[in-house]
């Protein structure tokens, strides 16, 4: 049950970063990015709720509840203490996503450089 809170308390933390609140203490600078963040913790939350341990059962759904309700618990906190330190997960997922980008960039640069 550790795992499934930790790993929803990651996806909640990424799905705080979309949010129009913290979009400037994660450096989300468009709806495409916000969305790329959403989609990230929705990916993850699920990831960490069908892995919450036992078969169908009644467990299951408790353990999975318990799970989130739990990550969600933290990271609530943890934004109202601190909210950028916090979503530096977020800002370096974010990075990740821009530096395909910035290669391509960088890449036709000497064919625009050429085409002048």
């Amino acid at each position: 049950m550790l795992e499934t809170a930790t790993l929803s308390a990651f996806a909640w933390l990424l799905m705080a970063g979309a949010a129009f609140r913290h979009r400037r203490d994660a450096d989300v600078r468009n709806a495409r990015e916000a969305r790329w963040l959403r989609i990230a913790g929705w990916a993850i939350l699920s990831v960490a709720l069908l892995r919450s341990g036992t078969g169908l059962t009644g467990e299951r759904f408790v353990r999975m509840l318990a799970g989130a309700s739990l990550g969600g618990v933290a990271v609530v906190l943890t934004l109202s203490v601190a909210a950028a330190p916090a979503l530096a997960p977020a800002r370096l997922l974010l990075r990740i996503v821009r530096l395909p980008a910035r290669r391509r960039l960088d890449a036709s640069a000497p064919f625009v450089a050429a085409a002048r």
